[in-house]
């Protein structure tokens, strides 16, 4: 009778541990659905996401109706959605350039820029529990603008004079810098601040910039390998530093302060032949048979981002350049961290239930002990 008992108290505080944790997991993501609304395409296709509040993707999907949903733990996103018609992906005839006419022959063709059929939208939500959201998109030739203001510094606070600026709408591959009443490329001033006109929409801002090693402006001290030769060349220190940085600019927030950081060689998209540059003048001390960072590189999220800009037409993605490593880590729950959250909670788990076994059976053996005792002095 004794052992039934003990062993129907195990089973009780092992069911209960067990749909503790079901209820924890079951608890841990929410639907949300999203509806698109267009303002006036016949959308073939639509693409959805969920940002977290740093710009980093969580989850993302395409479908052929208006409507997505997503799994998502608790927290604020940031969710985007485009309209796009398929007639608009499609390359329009190559004309040449004097007569607008269509070539047959060898003469120097240009491309002739069509207004696209591609809507956007977004909404910033906090979730916590299932919910249903629309989003309505605008035609992202109509869509509204607004000033915003990048102050670039460096790691003492300095102004950086000179830093180039890049902003990209999250969740759109539209390049938006080819409508006249939009500037998403510009270097700062004198006081580190650049003006871009971006759309009213959740923005990526790359800044970088390319200092020599001897500088005085960037308070930083020499890197190199002092008297190592390479290719018979003694190599003192690096005749460049590439210095980047990131932010998100989310509305109605119409400024935002980026701080410089070093970068690696893998963060960098470099000219063809590792001499070209913005400007069209060569990098000093790089090679021209190989790839080297150096002024006129730009991070290769901002070629990822702005494949349609004019200034990265003379710009490659080199074979051997790894994907762009972000410069601010997420500060919200990612599937992996959540993961990893329930696998210790389970293991938390199991141990409560280890412990509350032993306490349970020292205890019924000590009561069996007392009660022998009892009847050996009766």
């Amino acid at each position: 009778m004794r052992r039934n008992l003990n062993f129907l108290i195990v089973i009780v505080i092992l069911g209960l541990c067990l749909g503790s944790l079901s209820v924890a997991s079951s608890a841990s993501f929410n639907n949300v659905e999203i509806n698109i609304q267009t303002s006036g395409i016949q959308a073939d296709y639509f693409v959805v996401n969920a940002f977290n509040m740093n710009g980093y993707l969580e989850s993302s999907t395409q479908t052929h109706y208006p409507v997505a949903s997503f799994e998502l733990p608790d927290g604020q996103y940031i969710f985007t959605a485009s309209a796009n018609n398929e007639s608009s992906a499609y390359p329009v005839p190559l004309l040449t350039a004097s007569t607008g006419a269509a070539s047959s022959s060898g003469a120097l063709s240009l491309p002739i820029y069509v207004a696209p059929v591609e809507e956007y939208g977004f909404l910033v939500q906090q979730v916590s529990s299932t919910m249903s959201l629309t989003i309505t998109t605008q035609n992202v030739s109509q869509y509204p603008t607004n000033s915003l203001a990048v102050k670039v510094v460096y790691n003492n606070g300095s102004a950086a004079v000179g830093a180039s600026v890049s902003a990209s709408v999250i969740g759109s591959s539209y390049y938006w810098g080819y409508e006249s009443n939009v500037v998403t490329w510009a270097t700062t001033g004198e006081d580190g601040v650049a003006m871009l006109i971006t759309p009213v929409a959740p923005v990526q801002i790359n800044v970088w910039i390319w200092v020599p090693s001897n500088s005085t402006s960037y308070p930083a001290p020499k890197m190199g390998v002092p008297g190592q030769v390479v290719n018979g060349t003694v190599i003192a220190y690096p005749i460049y530093i590439g210095l980047a940085g990131s932010g998100l600019v989310v509305p109605p927030q119409t400024s935002v302060t980026v701080t410089l950081q070093i970068q690696q060689p893998n963060y960098w998209v470099v000219p063809y032949a590792g001499t070209a540059s913005l400007s069209g003048t060569s990098v000093p001390g790089s090679s021209s048979s190989g790839y080297a960072a150096g002024p006129g590189s730009v991070p290769s999220s901002v070629y990822v981002q702005q494949q349609g800009s004019p200034n990265l037409q003379n710009f490659q993605v080199p074979s051997s350049t790894a994907s762009p490593q972000p410069t601010v880590s997420p500060t919200t729950s990612s599937p992996g961290n959540i993961a990893e959250n329930m696998f210790m909670a389970t293991i938390v788990l199991i141990a409560v239930v280890v412990v509350a076994v032993v306490v349970v059976s020292l205890a019924l053996v000590l009561r069996r002990k007392k009660n022998r005792l009892k009847h050996l002095r009766a």
